[in-house]
């Protein structure tokens, strides 16, 4: 197994075209066809990262922080970054970063955020539009079968828990081949009308190349009619943020004990009445501040993410209980999620990779309680 197999096991969960335009995921240090041994994964990559994924014996290390996200001017050793990168490529140790990719996809940071603190019947806060295309494509009934299955192998129709979802219509096609044609069916020089099966299926943006090519290959004309189509639906598969709800109402003091104690965390900021009873909690993993006016409008009693500053808590307006819990403590929980989709997909290809969570703490940021 390879590091190039490993990337796409990640991106089959969190394909990295979801992930923010300005963002940097993927491979960051080292080669795709890197034989891999072990793996680490880790929130940050530190000089006690890359130590214990040297005692480890890891040739990858997977990121959540992408460790090269600005331009570089220059790579040394007098530098972080530059130092970072250099004890990698000296170690042979690939670095492969899942950021805002998984952040935005379903069982993802926030996802493992709401698990954490106690929610159930989690779904996204806010959903992504404009993932989706539709394909559509004019076939030969006897040829519907084996053209739907080429496409739903390629990536198309899944529809939420459903997949090889299509719709198909029937009407008449209509066509005059000439020069040099080899029609499937009529003769050069002559119009010809045929019956045709209209097959309609959706797919995700970055799969339209593939699938297309797949029903190009499995359907029996020369020339293939087809249309893509944009499409405006809300995603069931990617969004930001979560949202669910407590087995139970409680107190505010008392969500808030829930929330240290789940994250293992002994400071958090908040604003809000602690006598209000929560139920119903939105959640995002790290820098959610923009997320706060849409965890308001969906009724949330509370909101739990990071890097608040002090203005959005005055935005906030007591609608809600609005609570800063750290950056990498919010973050943390889905390195867990990430370690056991690996050791699942590793070992149903019947691999003997092994896949660890690092125990190094890797948060740059530290409190000091008098």
């Amino acid at each position: 197994m390879v590091v190039r197999d490993i990337q796409r096991m990640v991106e089959s969960w969190a394909p990295k075209e979801i992930a923010w335009d300005r963002d940097n995921t993927g491979l960051q240090v080292g080669e795709l066809e890197r034989r891999v041994r072990s793996i680490l994964i880790t929130l940050d990559v530190t000089d006690e990262v890359i130590s214990e994924a040297k005692r480890k014996r890891a040739t990858l290390i997977i990121s959540h922080h992408p460790l090269l996200f600005h331009p570089l001017k220059s790579v040394t050793r007098d530098e972080r970054v530059g130092r970072l990168i250099g004890k990698l490529i000296r170690s042979g140790i690939a670095l492969y970063s899942a950021h805002t990719n998984l952040d935005f996809t379903r069982g993802g940071v926030s996802f493992a955020l709401a698990e954490q603190i106690g929610l159930h019947n989690i779904g996204f806060l806010m959903k992504s539009q404009r993932v989706q295309k539709k394909i559509v494509v004019f076939v030969p009934p006897n040829d519907v079968e084996k053209v739907l299955a080429a496409m739903a192998a390629a990536g198309a129709g899944q529809i939420g828990n459903y997949e090889s979802c299509a719709f198909t219509s029937t009407g008449k096609g209509t066509f005059k081949p000439k020069g040099d044609a080899r029609p499937y069916v009529g003769r050069v020089g002559i119009r010809e009308e045929v019956e045709e099966v209209r097959l309609e299926m959706v797919a995700p943006t970055w799969k339209v190349e593939r699938v297309v090519k797949a029903m190009q290959e499995a359907h029996p004309y020369e020339e293939v009619a087809y249309d893509v189509y944009d499409l405006t639906n809300v995603s069931d598969h990617y969004g930001v943020g979560a949202i669910g709800q407590l087995h139970r109402a409680v107190e505010g003091r008392k969500f808030l004990e829930t929330v240290s104690r789940s994250l293992k965390t002994s400071v958090l900021r908040y604003r809000g009445n602690l006598n209000r009873k929560i139920r119903s909690v939105a959640v995002c993993g790290g820098s959610g501040s923009d997320l706060i006016p849409v965890a308001v409008q969906s009724g949330a009693d509370a909101f739990v993410t990071a890097d608040i500053t002090y203005h959005r808590f005055e935005e906030s307006d007591l609608r809600l209980l609005l609570v800063d819990a750290g950056h990498s403590e919010t973050e943390y929980p889905v390195l867990r999620k990430l370690t056991q989709f690996l050791r699942k997909e590793i070992a149903r290809r019947k691999e003997s990779v092994q896949v660890f969570r690092s125990a190094v703490t890797s948060n740059p940021v530290h409190y000091y309680l008098s």
